[in-house]
């Protein structure tokens, strides 16, 4: 699959089959995440892969009631995360290190979406409750959670709001309003 083919395919549905991912499928997940580029090589960001029954309960814990009916339902949530004190210092002062977490989720994103997985990212979720339940470091900021696994047919454990979203067309801005050539 070529990357434009990938970039096409890729969609964040909420219904996730429960069925678990291989060790094989996690790992090139987490390649495709440590391979991504970044400012000075400084690699900041960190990923906790919750897998186990138990830590996907305790992360479930921390979601927005909205993302909660659904994503606890996924075989694999991913909280990302990164620091400032693993930031690039740029001349200027400004802080790279959630750009470069940015681009290791997306590299994430499209490897599941290359796997024929769903990987949808969600902001709806309390950081300080990952932190806290994951001894994440004070200085980090878990910045975004990811429900990745199958995607399913059925529909049933979806709130209202998120019945049939999945069969609307994919809308984008035409490219003459987010794009200028000079």
């Amino acid at each position: 699959m070529s990357i434009q083919e990938i970039l096409e395919n890729r969609f964040s549905t909420r219904a996730i089959s429960p069925q678990p991912l291989s060790e094989q499928q996690l790992d090139r997940l987490a390649q495709a995440a440590r391979l991504t580029p970044s400012c000075y090589n400084k690699q900041p960001w960190r990923f906790l892969f919750l897998v186990s029954e138990a830590a996907r309960s305790k992360g479930s814990e921390a979601l927005a009631e909205g993302n909660r009916t659904w994503a606890s339902r996924a075989p694999l949530l991913v909280v990302a995360h990164s620091s400032e004190a693993d930031d690039c210092q740029l001349p200027d002062g400004r802080k790279y290190h959630q750009f470069d977490l940015g681009m290791a989720v997306m590299n994430l994103m499209l490897a599941a979406t290359e796997m024929g997985l769903v990987a949808r990212p969600m902001a709806g979720f309390d950081p300080s409750k990952i932190s806290e339940a994951f001894d994440i470091p004070e200085q980090a900021q878990p910045l975004v959670m990811v429900a990745v696994g199958r995607p399913s047919d059925d529909s049933s454990h979806l709130p209202d709001y998120a019945k049939g979203l999945a069969d609307k067309p994919r809308e984008r801005k035409p490219l003459e309003e987010i794009i200028s050539r000079l």
